[in-house]
């Protein structure tokens, strides 16, 4: 090749190189343009949040008042005694909070009383700006700068429902609900129901009848009622969020299976449920954070329950799972469609059970009313088994409600409809909602008998979200149908 050639060849190939380097450093993200998809990211939730409140308001208050006979709902809220059902659903953590069905297609929306807005030593504001900014108020009070006030006779008790009389007056409600439980009361050791808790306090309760005076303090009823339909009542908002952050989960603990390395990987990292089972042929089950530092070693079933997610580490020289583990994988599908096909919206809890316990009788598996397996030892299955057949699998139903709403991640709600042996008994005869949101959770314990012959089991654990309507369980995404093998 001649020089002047080699020197064409060089040149063309720079300046192909140096244009390839160029793409590479425009395509590749800058700190600050990391930082402001991050920010757009959180405006775009935000956002979206509003939206959910604002079609909550307008779909489902109508539906939660109307069906309860109440025409004015008061929820009171202070910064010291928590509230997650009015921080997120609402948009705040301190003020009085008044609805009212004045008779139109729309329910009157206020923010009165004593709002909190920013301390005087600066704080956060974002709480006491979301009701303002959001869009789903018609009435709202100007926000209290918190400070400590000058010496006077007057106390906060004289300020917190100052005002509320006359605004109540003029509505003429026959009916007001408040935010205090009486019947769907926990158990004894639950403290968050529902986000709601137990409601305002024995203050507060006061000084609000002092201030409504005897015609309207009469006139109280619990909300226990409207705050249970209003949450487990679903927007199409609601719906679309839930679809869309399951996607991105799922792209997330399938990039964790992909970086799982057998024997180095430790459980708590890759943030993963482990099913295992012992050198002695028995089964135990555990979170992450329940084994410590310990690493995931072939022949686990590793998996993430709350997506729907599993697989298998496969042993040395194993090309497909053992026997035994696809035994379990075909009875986890079985169980599965069962469920999927008779848990359907306008249906009961206890009429839900006694269909289900008819098919999965007609297919070989007994399905558990007791919590006998919570205090029973996993290794144990002689005596979980007592009384029942040892040959057939055992199933424990769990499947409770979701609380999405205005929120980032949904959270665990058992304020409603419950199909499960676990919980007070009224959670089995409320109608589950159309588009439920509920999570599938069931445990199972199939037989599956160790080298000594002595009656073992396997262990099996899912907790997927997923939304009940007429026809059936609808799930966030495609469920998993192949368990997928980590080499």
């Amino acid at each position: 090749m001649s020089t002047r050639k080699a020197l064409c060849v060089i040149f063309s190939l720079s300046m192909f190189l140096g244009l390839c380097l160029v793409a590479t450093i425009k395509s590749a993200p800058t700190d600050a343009e990391m930082v402001s998809q991050q920010t757009q990211e959180e405006v775009d939730l935000k956002e979206w949040n509003n939206q959910i409140r604002r079609e909550k308001f307008d779909i489902v208050l109508p539906l939660a008042m109307r069906k309860n006979n109440v025409d004015m709902w008061i929820h009171v809220m202070r910064i010291a005694i928590p509230d997650d059902f009015g921080a997120q659903e609402l948009g705040s953590t301190s003020g009085v909070f008044v609805f009212t069905d004045r008779g139109s297609d729309r329910i009157e929306r206020a923010v009165l009383g004593r709002r909190w807005g920013a301390t005087h030593r600066g704080g956060d504001e974002e709480d006491y700006k979301l009701v303002e900014e959001c869009g789903a108020y018609d009435i709202i009070d100007k926000a209290i700068v918190v400070k400590e006030p000058l010496a006077s006779p007057m106390t906060e008790y004289d300020f917190r429902f100052k005002g509320l009389r006359e605004f109540v007056e003029a509505r003429d409600p026959k009916r007001i609900a408040v935010n205090f439980m009486l019947n769907l009361g926990p158990w004894e050791t639950y403290t968050d129901f529902g986000g709601a808790r137990d409601g305002l306090s024995y203050t507060d309760y006061l000084l609000l009848t002092e201030e409504l005076g005897d015609k309207y303090a009469s006139r109280l009823v619990s909300s226990e009622y409207v705050i249970m339909d209003y949450i487990i009542n679903k927007v199409p908002s609601e719906i679309e969020l839930l679809k869309k952050m399951r996607r991105d989960d799922v792209k997330r603990v399938k990039k964790a299976f992909s970086e799982i390395v057998p024997g180095e990987t430790k459980r708590r990292d890759a943030r993963l449920t482990v099913f295992r089972r012992t050198k002695t042929g028995e089964s135990q089950r555990g979170r992450s954070n329940g084994f410590g530092s310990d690493k995931i070693e072939r022949g686990d079933i590793v998996a993430s329950p709350s997506q729907g997610l599993y697989a298998y580490v496969l042993r040395e020289g194993e090309t497909e799972p053992a026997q035994e583990i696809k035994k379990l994988w075909a009875e986890y599908l079985k169980i599965d469609k069962i469920l999927a096909e008779t848990i359907k919206a306008r249906l009961t809890p206890r009429e839900i059970m006694k269909n289900c316990k008819l098919k999965f009788e007609n297919a070989g598996i007994i399905v558990r009313d007791d919590q006998l397996h919570m205090v029973v030892p996993k290794n144990n299955f002689p005596v979980y088994s007592a009384g029942y057949d040892p040959e057939k699998t055992h199933l424990s139903i769990d499947c409770h409600g979701m609380m999405k709403g205005a929120r980032e991640r949904p959270e665990e709600n058992y304020l409603g409809p419950r199909i499960s042996s676990y919980g007070p008994t009224w959670t089995w005869d409320i109608p589950l909602p159309p588009n439920h949101h509920f999570v599938l959770e069931y445990f199972f314990y199939m037989p599956s008998p160790g080298p000594e012959g002595k009656d073992q089991y396997l262990f099996w654990w899912d907790h997927e979200q997923a939304i009940a309507t007429e026809n059936g369980v609808e799930y966030l995404s495609p469920p998993q149908k192949e368990l997928y093998l980590i080499k």
